[in-house]
Parts: structure tokens; C-alpha cells; sequence
């Protein structure tokens, strides 16, 4: 009788999403099968970006993963509190621009990328008043104001060939995260597609150099 095969090991990633929008979309994404078989993702909603630098350390502290990843808002300059995170996880990696490394970020609020799913967005502020009208003209979701029913419907309009769009738009912004309108998204979106880990590796080098 021939043997069964072995189970493939994958890569065991936690995401730390700064809120039910966040973690609604990776979730979603998820749920397309766009990327490699070869990682196991555990997302984890922090539910406040003040509660991502101690959930962190002590998600990376258990020593579950092969790495940790953060997905969350710049909001507006000056970036206090998205610089507080920065800073709080190099101390907790004891590493100088590791976080920079890590953080899937979006210039002002993850709705840019999820906007980019459904057309060319570019969103000043965070301010879901401020941004209601571009919310209901690219999905059709009136008064947003990030009620969970609201996010849920937002995040079933995202299929395959819409995540294609948008990964075509989040490839041409910035990827600096003090500039507004920009996101690193397409750099993971690559990482996450390709299935040898090599980034991994590179990122966890880096930070035991």
C-alpha cells in the first residue's frame, strides 16, 4: 500500500488589523484563494491602533509564527499614533526601521484600498463623513459610518477580478507612508502571491542582524 503524502508545511502568518475594516478585508481576500497555498494567514482584530504595539509584542513574544505582520492607518499628519506604533515595535524587535518592514499601511485609512477595488480614489482624510460620497458612488452604500453590516456588505462586493483592479491601482501611488494617498499594499500583495517565502526570510534577517 502506498503511503499518503505529507501535509505541506506553510508559513504561518499573524496580521494584526487595526480594526473591522481592516480585518474584514484581509479576511475577505482570504476567502479569494489569490494567494499562495503556501501561507497560513491569522488575522487578529485590535480593535483600536492604541491596543496594536502591546498585542505585538506579545504575539510576537509567543514565538507562534514565522512573522507578524500590522495592517492599519497612517490617519492624518502629524501620524502621532501611527508613530507611537512604529516606534513601540522596533522596541519590541529591538531593531531601527524594522516596523517599516512589517506594517501593511494605507495614507489616510485602509478605505483607499478598499475604494481601489471598485475604481480610482483618492481619499484625503479619514473622516467617513468627509468620505461618504465616494464610499456610496463605488459601492453603493449609503450614510457609511463603519457599522459592522455596512463593512460586511462593502467587503462582499471584493471578487477575483476586482482584486486584480485594485492591485493594478495600489501598484501606481507612492509607497511612502508620509505622503497622502499612498500605501505599500501591492509590495504584501506580491509577497503574498509568490510562494517561496524568500521576503520572509529577508525581513526576519534583517532583524537579527
Amino acid at each position: 500500500m502506498s503511503k499518503l503524502p505529507k501535509p505541506k508545511k506553510r508559513h504561518r502568518i499573524c496580521v494584526i488589523c487595526e480594526g473591522y475594516e481592516e480585518l474584514e478585508c484581509f479576511k475577505r481576500l482570504m476567502e479569494l484563494n489569490v494567494w499562495s497555498d503556501s501561507y497560513e494567514f491569522y488575522p487578529i482584530n485590535a480593535k483600536s491602533a492604541s491596543n496594536i504595539p502591546s498585542i505585538f509584542q506579545d504575539v510576537y513574544k509567543s514565538d507562534r509564527y514565522e512573522i507578524v505582520l500590522v495592517f492599519c492607518d497612517t490617519d492624518k499628519s502629524p501620524y502621532k499614533e501611527y508613530s507611537i506604533i512604529k516606534k513601540k515595535i522596533n522596541g519590541t524587535l529591538n531593531k531601527r526601521k524594522v516596523a517599516e518592514k512589517v506594517i501593511i499601511f494605507a495614507n489616510p485609512c485602509t478605505m483607499q484600498i478598499i475604494l481601489s477595488h471598485f475604481g480610482d480614489v483618492s481619499l484625503k482624510t479619514q473622516s467617513k463623513k468627509t468620505n461618504e460620497n465616494e464610499i456610496e458612488r463605488l459601492t453603493g452604500i449609503k450614510n457609511y459610518r463603519a457599522h459592522e453590516d455596512q463593512i460586511k456588505a462593502i467587503s462582499q462586493k471584493i471578487n477575483r477580478r476586482n482584486y486584480k483592479d485594485m492591485k493594478a491601482r495600489v501598484a501606481k501611488i507612492l509607497h511612502t507612508d508620509d505622503t497622502l494617498c499612498s500605501t505599500n499594499m501591492s509590495i504584501f500583495l506580491e509577497y503574498f502571491e509568490n510562494s517561496d517565502g524568500h521576503w520572509m526570510k529577508e525581513i526576519n534577517s534583517y532583524m537579527d542582524k
